[in-house]
């Protein structure tokens, strides 16, 4: 006999309670709780008065129920023990598992019946007994919910196996015909199964789940990817109206350059890269497209774009110069730096007459023998070279040296050989004279044996002459490193391989015969490289890629020059600036030409008052190469682009995407929303594919299950 718990108290009512409508229900209720007794009342009083609250009670049903306004308002649920719809759809859960569903259902209601009367002390049968009763009652009341409980079971216990084994499923399963047959198949068998299990075995009740099922598992390679889809689709438009809000763009403009961005592949973080200068439309041709058709568009849109544009280009002198001199330092000038080391030279000749004052007589014999000696065996310009090297070292009287000698009686002076280490020294200097300007390798091997020659007598001779020369030929190599710096990035053969001049700098740093300290050639190499750059500058700013052609060079041979010159860090800033302006450069060809274009294609169709010709890729092709092409697919796209916005009307959007692509603070937030629209929503469609395919294969029986 049923119970029902009222005011804390059991109270068993006969079957015909349960036939009773809801109202009828309620207002049985409140009879009988008028009729229970306090807590220390006669239980046997509270029995009876309990029977004839029912008996009360029944005659009230007999007569059609409370009369209305008597305050008898009736609630909304079958029970007073009923559970909410939301613990009816938990509850339910577990009844909804395929095939193991009862059993899991019933197992539950033991666990819990068993925790329960741990707790009270009952028996376990009858706290069984009472859940199973709530139970019935809360699923009865809420249907919705158990039904959706129950598709929740249905898919939770299809999905695991569909991921173990989603072959089975047929999924993943190339050939068409396997696929259905493993889907088909099963859809059979779960439906199938499950039918018999909830049944009893029945098996006209499983042989009906199984043909459901097969027809459900037949469908759902069709039908699930279109869910999958359509579900996929409408979250990606609900994240793109959301984004478009929060930027607070055109929902269209927000849909067109959020395709732009996905069909560039733009990386994240790619906007930094560019500085602050860097624009949304410099990140891929589409950007760049788009950009050229709304300036192409007559409208605020196109003021914006080609505002932007105007104003970038007029600053890039300005900012390529105040670049390079905050990386790499002010430009020096060349010959201003060789005409000081000249004069520090000049400069030296007070230190080299105090040396000379300490000088002893310098013996030119041995010179002379030895330039004798090769003067007979050389021809050609190493003989010319010798000779004149010889004659430098003849010494021939004065008239004022002869006049003395007479005056005083002295031996008249004959010629002969110099003595005088002056003069030997002036000697010298003029073989270094010759050294400059003579060519071919004999010559110049001849010349300078000579000098070696002239070099150690006056070493021998004059004390501290060496300590002088030092001083007077690193001047001398500080101006030869001004003009080697000048042709370290040049792309000739008398530019240095990266490894050869990283050898040549390595050489100049270390001093030279007596110097002290390091020498000063490196930075002198770095002072003509960089006045080079600043020459590549001042002819080519105009011309930004034939400028980062220049600098930066075809290969990596210049990176390579740069860095070890400047360092690795200035040379990629270097290189860096280069590409950005060269990047800057080419978008603004791309927005204004093709801008431009499309404005000559509208103009002509005014004109002829027809559509556009034929012109295509192939025709490009044909008329200029793959340059042509190029050029012909970028017209395209900018007349696509054209087309759909004029079609679409919506100057706003126009406006807003010009905004967009113009820069601004925000423009990276922009960007990665952009590209958050264009990745789609985080839902995949393969994931709710799978949720359907667990749907119609296991589903079809928890929806309709009583």
């Amino acid at each position: 006999m049923p119970t029902l718990n009222i005011q804390g108290r059991k109270v068993q009512v006969d079957e015909g309670f349960l036939s009773m409508t809801p109202e009828q229900q309620n207002a049985a209720v409140e009879e009988i709780a008028k009729s229970l007794p306090s807590a220390n009342a006669d239980v046997s009083a509270a029995d009876a008065r309990a029977k004839a609250g029912m008996a009360a009670a029944q005659k009230i049903m007999d007569a059609g129920g409370p009369e209305p306004g008597s305050g008898h308002d009736a609630p909304g649920i079958a029970s007073p023990r009923a559970m909410g719809a939301s613990g009816t759809f938990l509850n339910a859960i577990g009844e909804g598992i395929p095939i193991a569903g009862p059993y899991v259902d019933r197992g539950l209601t033991a666990t819990a019946a068993g925790i329960g009367s741990l707790l009270t002390g009952e028996p376990a049968s009858e706290v069984n007994q009472e859940m199973t009763d709530i139970q019935q009652e809360s699923r009865a009341a809420h249907p919705i919910a158990r039904t959706a409980g129950n598709v929740t079971g249905a898919m939770a216990g299809t999905l695991p196996a569909m991921a173990a084994a989603p072959e089975l499923f047929g999924i993943g399963v190339a050939s068409t015909p396997l696929r259905l047959l493993a889907s088909t198949g099963s859809g059979a068998a779960i439906n199938g199964a499950d039918a018999a299990v909830r049944s009893g075995g029945n098996l006209k009740e499983a042989g009906i789940g199984a043909g459901i099922g097969a027809l459900t598992g037949f469908a759902a390679p069709f039908v699930a990817p279109l869910v999958g889809k359509g579900v996929k689709a409408v979250a990606d438009r609900v994240q793109l109206s959301a984004i478009a809000k929060a930027l607070g763009l055109d929902k269209s403009a927000t849909k067109i350059l959020a395709s732009a961005v996905r069909q560039d592949a733009v990386e994240p973080g790619a906007l930094a890269q560019l500085g602050d200068n860097g624009m949304l439309m410099d990140l891929g041709p589409n950007l760049r497209h788009t950009a050229g058709a709304i300036a192409a568009t007559p409208g605020e849109g196109k003021a914006i774009v080609r505002g932007a544009i105007g104003a970038r280009d007029a600053d890039a002198n300005w900012r390529i110069r105040s670049s390079l001199n905050e990386t790499l330092g002010e430009a020096p000038t060349p010959s201003r730096i060789i005409d000081r080391a000249t004069r520090n030279q000049a400069s030296l000749q007070p230190e080299y007459r105090e040396a000379l004052r300490e000088a002893s007589l310098v013996d030119s014999a041995p010179i002379a023998r030895y330039l004798d000696a090769e003067a007979q065996t050389l021809r050609g310009e190493a003989q010319k070279g010798v000779l004149r090297v010889r004659n430098m070292l003849n010494y021939t009287p004065t008239p004022d040296e002869i006049a003395r000698a007479r005056s005083g009686g002295q031996p008249l002076p004959e010629p002969g050989l110099i003595s005088d280490a002056g003069t030997l020294l002036n000697a010298r200097h003029a073989v270094d004279d010759l050294l400059e300007t003579t060519q071919g390798s004999n010559a110049l091997n001849a010349l300078q044996t000579a000098r070696q020659a002239i070099d150690d007598e006056l070493r021998a001779a004059v004390p501290g002459i060496k300590e002088v020369d030092a001083k007077y030929a690193e001047l001398a190599r500080q101006k030869d490193a001004v003009q080697r710096g000048q042709t370290v990035l040049s792309s000739g053969r008398e530019a240095p391989r990266p490894d050869e001049l990283a050898e040549e700098v390595r050489q100049a740093a270390l001093p030279q015969g007596l110097q002290v300290g390091p020498s000063a050639v490196p930075l002198r190499l770095r002072e003509g490289a960089r006045a080079e750059i600043e020459r590549i500058v001042g002819t080519n700013a105009n011309d930004r890629v034939a400028l980062q052609r220049l600098i930066k060079g075809e290969g990596d041979w210049n990176r390579a020059r740069l860095s070890t010159l400047f360092g690795s860090d200035r040379a990629k800033a270097i290189i860096d600036l280069l590409d950005r302006e060269k990047l800057f450069a080419d978008t603004s060809n791309i927005v204004t030409r093709n801008s431009e274009t499309a404005a000559r294609i509208a103009a002509r169709d005014a004109i002829d008052g027809g559509g556009s010709s034929g012109f295509g890729v192939r025709e490009g092709f044909i008329a200029g190469g793959a340059r042509g092409a190029a050029r012909a697919a970028g017209t395209r796209a900018v007349e696509t682009i054209i087309d759909a916005l004029r079609n679409g009307g919506n100057d706003k959007a126009i406006t807003d995407m010009a905004r967009s692509l113009t820069g601004g603070p925000q423009q990276s937030a922009v960007l990665d929303a952009l590209m958050r629209v264009g990745q789609g929503s985080r839902l995949q469609q393969s994931q709710v594919d799978r949720v359907a395919r667990a749907l119609l294969l296991s589903g079809p029986d928890a929806v309709g299950r009583p």
